[in-house]
């Protein structure tokens, strides 16, 4: 079983308002997911675009 390097910094508020986040987070980016989609989204032809995964 591989441990998650994610920290979370000291806070008053419960953990599970946000705890979803870091599962979301890590599925990410182990499924490279920013790459898939710059894959099947093409840029657009303006030079000062945002890529499609930026969104």
């Amino acid at each position: 079983m591989k441990i998650l390097n994610y920290k979370l910094s000291s806070t008053n508020e419960l953990l599970t308002a946000r705890i979803g986040l870091l599962a979301t987070a890590h599925t990410i980016n182990t499924l490279s997911l920013s790459n898939t989609i710059d894959q099947h989204f093409p840029d657009l032809g303006s030079n000062c675009a945002l890529k499609a995964s930026t969104f």
